[in-house]
């Protein structure tokens, strides 16, 4: 990846892949600002996952109105991030599917502050998000036949979270990998495993599908997943390093020259992804071994305000 003075742009909204098959784009890939994306079959609609607002959910749900009248008969989360799942009950209706692990978080994990959010991220409207639990859950795979169509659930492993799943359409050469793929969007690896999500990702190239939809960011082929893996790369040989030295993660943050990578927006959230590294140096389970993810979103705020990275 070569050095660029700023992000492209793409164009939002709904975009075919394959007959039937559609991506729900963001026009940003910041704070929030997730895709999404839905299959529909002869009876019924698959959608995959919500996004971060009600009224973002909607939207997204009228798009698919304008396309199909049918029903929304599943609703598939790709992790438990708020962003992919807080509008679930948008789709009242749907049975909603995810990783065992995926839901175990949702259901444990403490709701956030809504009004919080709203002061925080003051372009979004944050009222009547909610925890809306998946109904069906899998540990390692799980296929849904939609027409004579395979759309394949696939875990891999803990990687961005430890309960990531992708949709892959293997005849369409199509996967929706959630967060596993962040394009012109720091990726974070807070709650993960850097190693783990490396492995996927080489999985995810090896399955030679034509396009990917990322969690955040552009409709994309291989290419974009390699810049993602590139950054992962980047900040994994980096914090070897400076943990190797003895530094502490907020020295290390503001210490890797981050390159390429300094355009992308959000780059404060290295300081996230170095705490998860520093556990994951010293051989921790990131099922277990949580952050308190209040005091990394302060400390990360406090550096993105003050410009030391």
């Amino acid at each position: 990846m070569g050095e660029q003075d700023t992000i492209p742009t793409w164009e939002p909204g709904v975009k075919q892949l394959a007959p039937n098959v559609y991506a729900y784009i963001q026009s940003r890939a910041t704070w929030f600002w997730n895709n999404a994306g839905f299959i529909v079959g002869a009876e019924y609609v698959i959608v995959i996952d919500s996004l971060a607002t009600v009224g973002l959910t909607e939207e997204f749900r009228d798009e698919i109105r304008n396309i199909t009248d049918k029903p929304v008969r599943y609703l598939i989360n790709t992790h438990h991030h708020g962003d992919h799942i807080w509008a679930n009950h948008v789709f009242s209706g749907a049975t909603i599917i995810s990783h065992s692990y995926c839901r175990r978080e949702a259901t444990e994990t403490p709701m956030m502050d809504p009004g919080l959010l709203n002061a925080v991220f003051t372009e979004f409207d944050f009222g009547g998000i909610a925890v809306t639990p998946a109904d069906i859950t899998f540990d390692s795979r799980l296929t849904l036949h939609v027409d004579g169509r395979e759309v394949r659930l696939i875990h891999l492993g803990p990687g961005h979270t430890a309960g990531d799943l992708l949709v892959h359409l293997p005849e369409e050469g199509i996967v929706f990998p959630g967060d596993l793929i962040f394009l012109y969007s720091t990726p974070l690896g807070m709650e993960g495993s850097f190693a783990g999500w490396l492995k996927n990702l080489d999985t995810v190239a090896a399955m030679d599908s034509r396009i990917y939809v990322p969690g955040h960011g552009p409709v994309c082929d291989v290419e974009g997943l390699n810049q993602c893996r590139d950054y992962l790369l980047l900040v994994l040989r980096e914090a070897k390093e400076r943990y190797g030295k003895g530094m502490t993660p907020d020295e290390a943050a503001r210490d890797i020259p981050l390159g390429p990578f300094r355009q992308w927006p959000d780059r404060e959230r290295i300081l996230a992804n170095v705490e998860r590294l520093w556990r994951e140096f010293r051989g921790e389970d990131p099922t277990t071994s949580k952050l308190d993810l209040a005091e990394v979103f302060m400390r990360m705020a406090a550096m993105a305000q003050a410009g030391e990275l």
